[in-house]
Protein backbone atom coordinates (compact mmCIF):
# COMPACT_ATOMS: atom_id res chain seq x y z
CA UNK A 1 0.00 0.00 0.00
CA UNK A 2 1.31 3.58 -0.72
CA UNK A 3 1.40 5.92 2.45
CA UNK A 4 -0.90 9.09 2.30
CA UNK A 5 0.76 11.99 0.67
CA UNK A 6 0.11 15.67 0.86
CA UNK A 7 -0.60 17.25 -2.53
CA UNK A 8 2.88 19.06 -3.69
CA UNK A 9 3.64 22.27 -2.07
CA UNK A 10 3.43 25.67 -4.39
CA UNK A 11 7.07 26.61 -5.32
CA UNK A 12 7.96 29.77 -2.97
CA UNK A 13 9.44 31.75 -6.35
CA UNK A 14 6.44 30.94 -8.35
CA UNK A 15 4.52 32.46 -5.29
CA UNK A 16 6.67 35.88 -5.15
CA UNK A 17 6.40 36.52 -8.31
CA UNK A 18 2.77 35.91 -8.79
CA UNK A 19 2.57 38.33 -5.81
CA UNK A 20 4.83 41.13 -7.03
CA UNK A 21 3.16 40.42 -10.61
CA UNK A 22 -0.80 41.33 -8.98
CA UNK A 23 0.93 44.32 -7.21
CA UNK A 24 2.42 46.07 -10.26
CA UNK A 25 -0.61 45.50 -12.10
CA UNK A 26 -3.09 46.97 -9.37
CA UNK A 27 -0.37 49.87 -9.24
CA UNK A 28 -1.02 50.47 -12.69
CA UNK A 29 -4.51 50.11 -12.74
CA UNK A 30 -4.80 52.54 -10.08
CA UNK A 31 -2.63 54.92 -11.61
CA UNK A 32 -4.56 54.73 -14.92
CA UNK A 33 -7.67 55.37 -12.83
CA UNK A 34 -6.40 58.46 -11.28
CA UNK A 35 -4.95 60.24 -13.87
CA UNK A 36 -7.69 59.35 -16.87
CA UNK A 37 -9.73 62.17 -16.08
CA UNK A 38 -7.35 64.60 -15.59
CA UNK A 39 -7.85 67.48 -17.42
CA UNK A 40 -3.83 68.19 -19.28
CA UNK A 41 -2.45 71.22 -18.41
CA UNK A 42 -2.18 73.65 -21.20
CA UNK A 43 1.83 74.13 -22.47
CA UNK A 44 3.29 77.53 -21.89
CA UNK A 45 3.44 79.59 -25.12
CA UNK A 46 6.13 82.56 -24.06
CA UNK A 47 8.39 81.99 -21.20
CA UNK A 48 8.91 84.46 -18.39
CA UNK A 49 10.60 87.45 -18.94
CA UNK A 50 14.46 87.67 -17.36
CA UNK A 51 13.65 90.68 -14.94
CA UNK A 52 10.70 88.92 -13.57
CA UNK A 53 12.32 86.01 -12.86
CA UNK A 54 14.19 85.23 -9.67
CA UNK A 55 14.39 86.56 -6.19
Amino acid sequence: MRPNSSPPKPDLVVLVIAFALIGMVATVAYQIGLYASVERAPIAKQAVAPKDFGG
